[in-house]
């Protein structure tokens, strides 16, 4: 909350008359002192952020150059900007001192009316310190509202409240994968995405020894951006805390639970006995010899996440080791072997238990049917995670809504592994439609997506996009117009949606 230039010579110093005669954009720079000196070389005994105060006696009978060089080495000390009282040394400030302000972008102000220093320095640097005791005894508050938050086992949503309501503007937390987690302050994921792109300040969140994701105030605090930042640094730890604690009950299963699930994350190789008997540990001992389908979910908290896969598992009447991993929460569940469709199975029964909840920032996704073995779970595990971080950072307008499968974006995953060359030449069957959406704000690319996902059905289409048929055909039109060929041409389906998927993928990167 350091007080700027600005506001300094509109209040402690209005007495002086002051006059703003180059520099006018470093107005705005924060003051950390107010200095008074006639030292020629003073410049090595500054650090930054002063405001110097001076008659310029040190610089009487030295000629232009001189002067230019006095500002110069000022200036490259950072300071916030050189106020001369006139009427002593200069009964105006040279022409050549005010060029050298301006080159350097250094505000140099004439204060016309004398005013003792010793009372513009005391008043300026009293307002200094009190503001730097107002914020930190703004963040000791919010460092005891935070604790007392977290030691009533409040989640992440409560410790937000508590951090917006001393910023005065919108926080959001993102994983490392890109998924929106919490925030608060906005209205909706349009808004928040909003505000982390335009964030005023960022501290990574930690959560068990490894960085998780990011915590971002908004833009709009009213708080100068060295408090902003100090607040932001200073809560990030409590958000962690709170992330690594969420929705994990006490007792060994859970923690069975989690050893296990971290260890197949991170693509350790475990042996069957020890697999089968850490299994039973966890909660689920039937999982040898059947058939598992993994499944990983980013949520706001949690505990949302466990609470549909726990109605999932229960109404497929299968165990399943649930637990959370680098604040990703991942499941294995197990299907009988006898279903056809593993994988339809578990997405019906997740389907199911989402319900009338709340889904706003969850994201689920299923991965492909395997064996009970360490080596095809953590494939299995592996390839479930990027297809999270896909559908999180690839998919936000969620054609499928929140749940979504590996197979459902086996296109995505085989195109993000190709080289850039050939992502490259597939997106560049798309840039008419591109390069037109561009030219004219318009969306003929998501168009073309959404009706070849919908099988080419303009019913289908038109609905999802929220448009009517008449409008919908208009742009089928123009498409066909662009391209040059029929949009849903059989033996051009597949192409086009590889090369939508590199567009989507590129476009992101």
């Amino acid at each position: 909350m350091l007080p700027t230039v600005r506001e300094l010579l509109a209040d402690q110093f209005v007495a002086a008359d002051p006059h703003v005669l180059a520099g006018h954009g470093g107005l705005d720079r924060a003051v950390r002192w107010v200095h008074s000196s006639e030292i020629y070389e003073i410049s090595p005994l500054l650090s930054g952020g002063e405001l110097l105060l001076t008659t310029g006696l040190g610089l009487s009978g030295v000629d232009a150059g001189t002067r230019r060089h006095y500002l110069r080495e000022i200036a490259a000390r950072e300071v916030a900007g050189v106020a001369f009282e006139l009427g002593r040394t200069f009964e105006a400030i040279p022409a050549e001192m005010v060029e050298e302000a301006s080159r350097n972008g250094l505000p140099l102000i004439a204060l016309r009316t004398v005013v003792p220093f010793i009372d513009l320095c005391r008043d300026a640097n009293t307002e200094i310190v009190s503001r730097e005791v107002r914020s930190l005894r703004l963040l000791n508050a919010l460092a005891g509202d935070l604790t007392g938050e977290l030691a009533a086992g409040n989640g992440v949503a409560r410790l937000l409240a508590r951090i917006a309501a001393v910023t005065e503007c919108a926080v959001v937390v993102t994983s490392g994968s890109g998924a929106l987690i919490a925030a608060h302050g906005v209205d909706d994921d349009r808004s928040a995405w909003a505000a982390v792109e335009s964030g005023a300040a960022r501290a990574g969140i930690r959560v068990k020894d490894s960085t998780w994701g990011t915590l971002t105030a908004g833009p709009g605090s009213p708080l100068d951006a060295a408090t902003l930042a100090a607040v932001i640094d200073q809560s990030a730890p409590g958000v962690g805390l709170a992330l690594a604690n969420s929705g994990t009950p006490s007792g060994r299963p859970q923690m069975a639970a989690t050893a296990l699930l971290a260890d197949l994350v991170n693509g350790q190789q475990i042996r069957q006995a020890d697999l089968r008997s850490r299994a039973g540990a966890a909660g689920a001992p039937g999982l040898t010899g059947r058939t598992v389908v993994p499944v990983a979910i980013e949520a706001p908290d949690s505990r949302i996440a466990t609470g549909f896969l726990d109605a999932a598992t229960k109404a497929l009447g299968r165990p399943g080791v649930i637990a959370d991993v680098h604040a990703t929460t991942y499941a294995l569940v197990a299907v009988a072997n006898s279903v056809a469709d593993p994988v339809g199975e578990v997405s019906r029964a997740l389907r199911s238990s989402i319900g009338a909840s709340g889904t706003e920032g969850v994201t689920m996704v299923v991965g492909d049917a395997c064996e009970f073995t360490s080596a095809a779970l953590a494939a299995e595990l592996s390839t479930v995670r990027s297809a999270l971080r896909l559908a999180t950072r690839h998919r936000r307008d969620r054609l499928h809504g929140p749940l979504t499968s590996c197979r459902e974006l086996a296109a995505e995953l085989t195109v993000e592994t190709l080289p850039a060359a050939e992502r490259a030449r597939l997106a560049a069957v798309l840039t008419p439609l591109v390069d037109w959406d561009t030219a004219h704000h318009s969306s003929l690319t998501r168009t073309l997506e959404v009706y070849l996902r919908h099988g080419a059905s303009p019913t289908r289409c038109a609905a999802a996009l929220h448009i009517g048929r008449q409008s919908l055909y208009q742009r089928l039109d123009r498409i066909r117009e662009l391209l040059g060929y029929e949009p849903n041409d059989p033996a051009l389906a597949a192409t086009l949606l590889l090369a939508l998927c590199a567009h989507r993928l590129g476009g992101d990167r």
